[in-house]
């Protein structure tokens, strides 16, 4: 799961990017706007199929060009490829053949992202915490995948009838019957893994922040004691009023509290951001425990942080002995806490990558 060859061509200002990254900790520094954001952009896009900035190809697409591509090779041998283009179109390769599904590639290689934007995840609806805890889920349990898709499927038919003019009780009473059977072993496989994953989130947390008491809840989005299908038919008069869906797996959340506030509430940006960086090298670890090296993509990881929290937060990398790419403006905001640890850096200029010393 370590990537061991990274090509980019004609996305974003990176025109022609060829490099090997190193198997552990990655270091690219340089200006605002030289390219360090769209070179991790564009790995995320070999592992996930999406940018994490945009939901426009046409945005990814250097300008006079019509299509981005990204490759990668995997240390094992697996070759993954996405091009993107200006008409929208999206396609991507595996192995030199067709990707069966985005799910794919995110097989081969598994990666998470801590990005400025990451705060969201504290102080925002429900959907990015839900998306973090799925990805983990998915990971572990090999029936997620198809379960999540059937429920997703039959809540998107649901919401769409409830917004029609006239709507069919039987064609309504189907999908509220599907969306209620894939309920339960949906909420069943996120419980289980969270089950096994509060340990290590709760050891994380008083690494990180030793001095702040932390509490971790998981919603399912229902009382699982009642059956789903009553309450979608007791609900659908307001559902039809607001136009979607309102209880269900969809609205499961994971939420963490300080002394019975959230913590977007209480603590400060620079402690949100050492929460977020618990949740996901956390999750990283306990997938380490089914045998997987997850990849980790760092954007601007010192802003917001002093240096003893920086220390805290490589050290832990360190130990994990994960690959890691990471990016900052000044080399020496992150280079010498890396003492003991293989670092390749590398400057970004103008959307050029080239090895550094400095």
């Amino acid at each position: 799961m370590t990537l061991a060859r990274l090509e980019i061509s004609c996305l974003r200002n990176l025109r022609q990017v060829s490099l090997e990254p190193g198997p552990l900790v990655n270091l690219f520094h340089g200006l605002n706007g030289s390219g360090k954001t769209s070179l991790l952009e564009a790995v995320h896009l070999l592992g996930l199929g999406r940018s994490f900035r945009t939901t426009k190809a046409r945005r990814l697409v250097q300008d006079g060009e019509t299509d981005a591509t990204v490759f990668g090779r995997t240390l094992a041998g697996h070759g993954l490829g996405v091009r993107k283009s200006v008409s929208g179109e999206s396609v991507a390769r595996l192995n030199g053949a067709t990707a069966p599904g985005l799910a794919a590639l995110a097989v081969h290689l598994p990666l998470q992202l801590f990005d400025p934007l990451s705060l969201d995840i504290m102080d925002g609806p429900s959907q990015p915490r839900r998306q973090l805890l799925d990805w983990g889920v998915f990971h572990v349990e090999p029936s997620f995948h198809g379960i999540w898709s059937r429920a997703q499927r039959a809540l998107q038919q649901r919401n769409s009838l409830l917004k029609a003019a006239k709507i069919s009780p039987m064609e309504l009473q189907i999908w509220e019957q599907e969306f209620a059977e894939t309920a339960l072993p949906l909420h069943q496989a996120r419980a289980a893994f969270v089950e096994s994953w509060l340990p290590w989130l709760a050891a994380a947390l008083t690494r990180l922040l030793p001095d702040i008491p932390l509490a971790v809840d998981y919603q399912p989005g229902w009382n699982t004691q009642e059956s789903l299908a009553d309450l979608l038919a007791q609900s659908r008069g307001r559902d039809m009023e607001r136009g979607f869906t309102q209880v269900g797996p969809h609205r499961a959340d994971l939420r963490i509290r300080t002394q019975g506030v959230a913590v977007d509430e209480r603590l400060s940006r620079g402690q949100l951001k050492l929460v977020v960086c618990a949740l996901k090298l956390s999750m990283v670890q306990r997938l380490m425990q089914d045998g997987m090296r997850p990849l980790l993509l760092l954007d601007d990881l010192a802003s917001e942080l002093d240096v003893l929290s920086r220390r805290k937060v490589c050290d832990w990398i360190a130990e994990l002995q994960v690959q890691t790419l990471m990016t900052c403006i000044e080399a020496s905001q992150l280079k010498d806490l890396w003492s003991g640890t293989s670092l390749r850096l590398f400057h970004v200029e103008h959307g050029c990558v080239r090895p550094s010393s400095d």
